[in-house]
């Protein structure tokens, strides 16, 4: 498998290559690691295919494959190395691309970088929060600020996040100029607060523009 990923690698890197070979190779690569164990010299040159892969911008389908493989890569590795140490050493690699991929054009690779993201979070929890509300929430873009925001809420409800040192970040964007983001962090708070306390108990105000 190392010598697979380590061709995949190069057609990726090489510009002329034409995006369906790219592709059939990727593939090919996600079906052995669905079916065979993923050797420990293969899984670096692998999780830089996929960073290669998601940096891509001229195939969405690319990019959708390697989400796509990201997902069984981590359920392989899982199995291999329950307590992980392989994953939370090689999926730092992808933070930068699933971070510009939160704020992609399109709601599927938005969704995806999501679920990315939090199957990260199991693994290196402290860096995944850092870049969600240090970065994102404050300073991405408003489709890369929905997707954060609403991050927090479901690893809050199905993973129990603690979600308050979000909370001032999410009150900023009440004011925020753009009129998505301040209803997307309006959504995002009432949803955090629903079963904990009223709104009103925060203790920045929660200004609402129409």
């Amino acid at each position: 498998m190392d010598q697979q990923a380590t061709t995949l690698l190069t057609t990726l890197k090489r510009s002329s290559a034409a995006s369906d070979a790219k592709l059939t190779q990727l593939n090919n690569l996600k079906s052995d690691i669905k079916h065979h164990r993923v050797p420990d010299n293969a899984q670096p040159i692998i999780f830089e295919c996929l960073r290669v892969a998601l940096t891509q911008q001229a195939s969405s389908t690319l990019a959708t494959a390697a989400f796509t493989t990201l997902g069984h890569l981590i359920k392989r590795l899982k199995i291999q190395d329950p307590d992980g140490t392989a994953i939370s050493q090689h999926v730092p690699k992808l933070f930068v691309a699933l971070q510009e991929r939160l704020g992609d054009l399109r709601e599927n690779h938005r969704n995806a970088a999501s679920q990315a993201f939090a199957d990260a979070w199991h693994f290196c929890p402290q860096d995944v929060e850092n870049i969600i509300r240090d970065e994102v929430i404050p300073t991405g873009n408003v489709r890369a600020k929905d997707a954060a925001m609403h991050w927090v809420v479901r690893m809050n409800r199905d993973e129990a996040l603690p979600f308050k040192s979000f909370v001032p970040l999410m009150v900023a964007n009440l004011e925020d100029h753009d009129g998505a983001v301040r209803d997307s962090a309006k959504s995002a708070l009432v949803d955090l607060f629903r079963y904990v306390a009223p709104i009103e108990h925060l203790s920045a105000p929660l200004t609402i523009r129409p």
